[in-house]
């Protein structure tokens, strides 16, 4: 017979014990708190979706309107919605710099 919570799987080191609390140890499951939390989970699911039908939309009219690819309206976007910007701008400058050279 089985123990519940002992490792089985491919081998991989994974194993099935789930999570691990701060200790290291695995946590217990608590599926109760799965079960409360869905309906907000699945709110929070369906909003996500329509945001993201939302922003696929005003990234195709700005880059309509703009002139430029969607995806490069979509990389500023991302860029600037991020903390990486000064990163991406640095990266876009130096891709430049080699597109200038091999052109």
């Amino acid at each position: 017979m089985e123990q519940i919570g002992t490792t089985v799987g491919k081998g991989n080191g994974k194993g099935v014990d789930g999570r691990k609390g701060k200790d290291k140890q695995s946590a217990v499951p608590q599926p109760q708190i799965l079960k409360a939390r869905m309906p907000e989970l699945v709110k929070l699911k369906k909003a996500s979706d329509t945001a993201s039908v939302h922003l696929n939309d005003a990234v195709k009219a700005a880059a309509e309107k703009s002139g430029l690819l969607a995806s490069v309206v979509r990389k500023a976007v991302v860029a600037s919605a991020g903390e990486d910007f000064e990163a991406k701008h640095r990266e876009v400058e130096q891709l430049q710099l080699a597109f200038d050279a091999i052109a």
